[in-house]
Parts: C-alpha cells; sequence; structure tokens
C-alpha cells in the first residue's frame, strides 16, 4: 500500500512539474511561441475561393455560392437584399460585437478579409476568411471559410461559427 501512495505521489508531482513548467514557459516566451512550439507555426496561406481545396481533416467550413468557388461548400451561402459594401459593413459591425475576433488583413478593392478567432478556454486560434460579392446593384453574397490550425477535428466549432454569423447578418 505505501508504494502505491508513493507511485501515485510521484506521478502527482510529475504532472504538477510540468504544468509549472508549461506555465513558465509560457510567461517567458509568450503564449503564440508557446503554441507554436508545441503544435508548429500557423500556416498563413491566401485564400482564393475559385481554387480553394479543403483538407481531408473535418476542422473546417466552408459556405459559398455554388458558381463561385471550385471546392463544394459545406452550405450554399444566402444572398442578401443589399449591397457587397452594405453586406460587408453589416458583417464588419457584427463581428466587432464577436469575442476573440480580430481583423488580421483586408483588401477593400476585392472585398476580401481575414479575421482570427481565439477559442474560449485554451485560446487556440480559427482563421475565418471571407469575400463579398456583389450580384448586382442591391444584391449579394459572400464566400466565408473557417479552419482550424490545430487538431483534427473542431466538434462542429467552424460550421457553428459560420451559421451564427450569417444567422446574425438577416
Amino acid at each position: 500500500m505505501n508504494v502505491v501512495l508513493k507511485i501515485v505521489g510521484y506521478v502527482f508531482l510529475a504532472i504538477v512539474a510540468v504544468i509549472v513548467a508549461g506555465l513558465i514557459a509560457t510567461a517567458v516566451i509568450g503564449r503564440e511561441s508557446m503554441l507554436g512550439l508545441v503544435f508548429g507555426p500557423v500556416e498563413a496561406r491566401a485564400v482564393d475561393f475559385a481554387t480553394l481545396r479543403k483538407t481531408d481533416r473535418p476542422n473546417q467550413f466552408l459556405a459559398c455560392p455554388l458558381d463561385v468557388c471550385a471546392e463544394t461548400p459545406d452550405m450554399v451561402a444566402p444572398v442578401y437584399e443589399m449591397s457587397a459594401t452594405d453586406l460587408r459593413d453589416r458583417w464588419l459591425a457584427m463581428l466587432a460585437e464577436q469575442p476573440r475576433v480580430e481583423q488580421l488583413g483586408a483588401d477593400d478593392a476585392n472585398l476580401h478579409y481575414d479575421f482570427r478567432q481565439r477559442t474560449e478556454l485554451m485560446r487556440f486560434p480559427d482563421t475565418i476568411t471571407v469575400r463579398f460579392i456583389p450580384l448586382g446593384d442591391m444584391q449579394s453574397t459572400l464566400a466565408v471559410y473557417s479552419r482550424s490550425h490545430y487538431g483534427y477535428s473542431d466538434w462542429g466549432v467552424n460550421q457553428k461559427r459560420v451559421t451564427a454569423w450569417l444567422d446574425a447578418l438577416r
């Protein structure tokens, strides 16, 4: 019995030591560097919806008009009764109310934007790319590609994010 308690005690101390070492390393080199060190760097690649090919992992979600994306979308994007610039402005206002979202890049001329949203608990980065597409004077749609950079599955987080954001635009 004493041997079992000693082993449990040593295992507990080892776990505590690993946690403390991780916290110290995170404080010294920063959260981004620590995530990159443990999981590898975030692949920052430009998204061209006309040539986009999704990976074989289920941790991504694509909403797109059928005639815009080369990849079959997970969801056909809705059409909105407003100009593409009005849709963009509504999107940006909606994102301003979302937690842990930051804009990474903007191509205003092509209405193409990149964002990052961090997961609530572990603060893992997910990247969201959106392009607003004019269909006429007062109609537009959009293409949205949301993906996780770490792990294989995302338990539907990217799908829930995109569908919630599209619902918020209505």
